[in-house]
């Protein structure tokens, strides 16, 4: 090789090298000025959101997905008020839209109709049962079709004073065992009794052991069935079976019994439970908000079917529902809640303070009993349970909110904005509740640190979506002023019949007049013996 190629290849070196040093240099600069490297990505998506409780988990969320794929995610938190008219105009009209963004189910109707929510190809198959309970999936579904990935929940559930019961079954259960021992006691004194007896017709020489005696020595120990299922535990002094395994397994079995299954076996409760000083309401709940009202009503009105998107399923006037909100008002005279001055905060800082022993609550409740608990205001133990039925023929169900992750009809970014949506909502959810306070909707989320969370997604599962009929959209707060009348007084039947009227005028655009439905004498009197037993039972635990 001559000179002048030795320095040209020299020379090659030299430059690359010197682009080398500028490149890292530029790098290390932009480091030093604390740029944001995750903005120099291969590709950016926009999500939009309207909770600011969602701002820290989502930038984590975002920075740990760019760092597997190195996608940026873009995140805007934007007013509520008009929310979806926002995205709509930008996206139209400008540069500036989501490619994604976070909404209530309630909403998706709207959105699909209007573009903004399409169709999800679910190319990984995340959005079946292994994934996402019934209701979950109904709640995305529009026309058939899945608009949207479910992010996480919101319903109601029994909340419990759980020391209150424990401190009952305790005392039950003790003087079960105390009777079972007397049983035992009576009875071995009988046999010792009968054996004298024997012993006398056998010196004298009477037969032993006939059929008539072995049938009733059978007989005998037919009566001693219940002593014996305390088995060893009869031997124990009251100290030791106090601190015994049985003890504890018996009042655990005791306290779920006493969970009440229907709103009957609450007013039975307060009829017989001899309450604490202490407490002021056996059962109290937010009445002036729909969401917490709904599960009277919930399992007779159906609106739009099981997705909520069908305009053709209107049910909200019929026999059932007229039963339910009669009880519903009479729950008013027995236990005297005043609707206007009553509210969420109000009813958890009385369960906190234990003057409630049962209450409907939503999600945020364990946190926010969990974290009173360290700043020790609540020094009581806590249990949650279904939402109990009204009787044994009119069954409850109650209402849940799905907020989800909608991918915009108008992005150029659809297949990347769906990527994401399931990532955050099928993937990463394992700390939604503790980041934010919000219930993750995906049935695979653990629930080690809050195992009542087993039970409150239970309670999703058997819940009622917030339907998506779009010309009924205000629905909820007509019916929630329908609660409000009825609760005051006004005729649930009436009430109900012009609800019905008026919603179906919206969906139809025609008058709708509905016939009066007249119940029928015999349950009106069963009916009223229901009241007067409450009302009954009110005054005298008063």
């Amino acid at each position: 090789m001559n000179l002048k190629m030795r320095l040209a290849v020299v020379l090659l070196i030299v430059c690359a090298l010197a682009l080398e040093i500028y490149a890292g240099a530029i790098d290390t600069e932009e480091r030093e000025r604390g740029d944001d490297v995750e903005y120099v990505a291969k590709d950016t998506i926009t999500l939009w959101y309207t909770d600011e409780a969602l701002t820290d988990y989502l930038s984590s969320v975002a920075l740990t997905y760019y760092e597997s794929t190195d996608i940026h995610v873009e995140l805007k938190l934007v007013s509520g008020v008009e929310y979806l008219e926002t995205i709509n105009y930008n996206s139209i009209y400008n540069d500036e839209y989501p490619d994604m963004f976070i909404v209530g189910n309630d909403s998706l109707g709207k959105a699909y109709l209007s573009g903004l929510a399409s169709e999800i190809k679910d190319t990984e198959h995340v959005l079946t049962d292994s994934y996402y309970c019934e209701t979950a999936l109904n709640a995305v579904t529009y026309n058939g079709r899945y608009v949207a990935f479910p992010m996480y929940y919101e319903t109601s559930y029994l909340l419990y004073n759980r020391t209150y019961l424990e401190q009952i079954a305790r005392t039950e259960v003790l003087a079960e065992w105390y009777e079972a021992k007397e049983d035992a006691e009576s009875a071995g004194d009988d046999a010792a009794d009968a054996g004298d007896a024997d012993g006398v017709e056998n010196a004298d020489g009477a037969e032993t052991g006939t059929d008539a005696d072995g049938a009733e020595n059978d007989a005998d120990a037919g009566d001693d069935t219940d002593a014996e299922s305390w088995a060893e535990s009869l031997l124990l002094t009251e100290e030791e079976f106090l601190a015994s395994p049985e003890f504890a397994q018996r009042v655990e079995a005791r306290i779920l019994k006493l969970v009440p299954e229907s709103i009957e076996e609450i007013l039975n409760f307060a009829d017989e439970y001899d309450a604490p000083e202490n407490v002021d309401s056996i059962f109290k709940w937010d009445v002036s908000d729909i969401f917490y009202n709904y599960f009277f009503a919930g399992d007779s009105i159906q609106i739009g079917g099981p997705a909520g998107d069908d305009p053709n399923v209107i049910d909200i006037y019929n026999e059932n529902t007229i039963r339910c909100l009669n009880i519903y008002q009479d729950l008013n005279q027995f236990f005297s809640i005043e609707a206007d001055a009553t509210t969420y905060a109000s009813v958890m800082q009385e369960f906190i303070d234990g003057k409630i022993i049962f209450t409907l609550a939503t999600t945020d409740a364990v946190a926010m009993l969990e974290n009173a608990k360290e700043e020790e205001r609540f020094a009581y133990e806590y249990g949650v349970g279904l939402i109990p039925d009204l009787t044994d023929e009119l069954a409850a169900k109650e209402v849940s909110v799905t907020n989800c992750v909608a991918i915009n009809g108008y992005s150029d970014k659809k297949e990347a904005a769906c990527v994401f949506a399931r990532y955050i909502c099928a993937t990463y959810s394992d700390s939604l509740y503790a980041r934010t306070g919000k219930a993750s909707a995906c049935s695979y989320t653990p629930h080690d640190e809050d195992p009542v969370f087993y039970t409150i997604d239970q309670a999703y599962a058997l819940s009622v979506p917030m339907p998506k009929v779009v010309e009924s959209s205000n629905f909820w707060v007509e019916l929630e002023m329908c609660f409000t009348n009825i609760w005051l007084g006004d005729d649930a039947n009436l009430t109900l019949k012009k609800l019905s009227e008026q919603i179906k005028k919206q969906v139809t655009g025609e008058d709708f007049a509905e016939e009066y439905i007249e119940i029928v004498e015999e349950e009106e009197e069963e009916e009223e013996t229901y009241e007067d037993e409450g009302m009954d039972a009110g005054t005298e635990s008063e």
